[in-house]
């Protein structure tokens, strides 16, 4: 079934209503540690770059096709407009509450320390690699997407919206690397502290989006369903 464009209102209400679950999806430590070993180590903007690239490239496709897949899923209400089923909403935030979940019961680990990172290199295949795992969707990555789909977009509003989603989901690898290329010295004493107060707090942090998203979107799947 193809869906009537969403009027421009519309389409920036969806927009705004997916930007909090893009930005809890942002909220990635393991990026933030990744990016700050690939600035510590030889060619750091190189390596640091093919990750963002490849890890963009993979958001990007997974945004494109799940937003598509979703438009698929609508049905007709009322014989006035497709909308897509409540229960998906049901079960996005039981997933994310899940994932709270898992990382409750997961024991925090202890931080590695390494010595002289910048005399080690990695090889570009292995930057790929984790540019591939790190760009795999997150829930709340899936549930902003699933905010858009919800808004009926045109295909221009698809690749508008979707591109929007993924700078903010990738905001964690993206500013140290801005950071670094303007001041190297600074930018990596700010990523060790930074990385030092998410040690602290980071646990908690997702653990509160996970419980604020993954209920906001279980009561959505409900009031939908009743």
């Amino acid at each position: 079934m193809v869906c009537p464009p969403a009027e421009p209102w519309k389409t920036i209400t969806v927009l705004w209503e997916a930007i909090p679950s893009a930005l809890a999806a942002a909220f990635s430590p393991s990026t933030l540690l990744i990016v700050a070993g690939l600035l510590g180590m030889k060619h750091p903007l190189r390596n640091a770059t093919v990750f963002l690239i490849t890890a963009a490239t993979i958001t990007l496709g997974v945004g494109f096709a799940v937003v598509e897949v979703l438009k698929t899923t609508s049905v007709d209400d009322s014989s006035k407009h497709p909308t897509v089923p409540p229960a998906i909403d049901l079960v996005i935030g039981l997933v994310i509450l899940g994932f709270g979940l898992y990382v409750a019961r997961r024991p925090p680990r202890a931080p590695k320390l390494k010595k002289k990172p910048e005399e080690r290199e990695m090889r570009l295949l292995v930057v790929v690699g984790l540019g591939i795992v790190l760009g795999s969707p997150s829930p709340f990555y899936l549930a902003s997407l699933h905010s858009i789909a919800k808004g009926h977009p045109d295909q221009a509003a698809v690749v508008f919206d979707v591109i929007v989603l993924a700078a903010i989901v990738l905001l964690m690898a993206e500013l140290p690397i801005v950071y670094f290329a303007i001041a190297p010295e600074r930018a990596a004493a700010a990523l060790r502290a930074v990385n030092e107060w998410l040690a602290r707090h980071g646990r908690v942090i997702s653990l509160s989006a996970a419980a604020i998203v993954g209920t906001y979107f279980v009561i959505n799947g409900i009031v939908g369903l009743v």
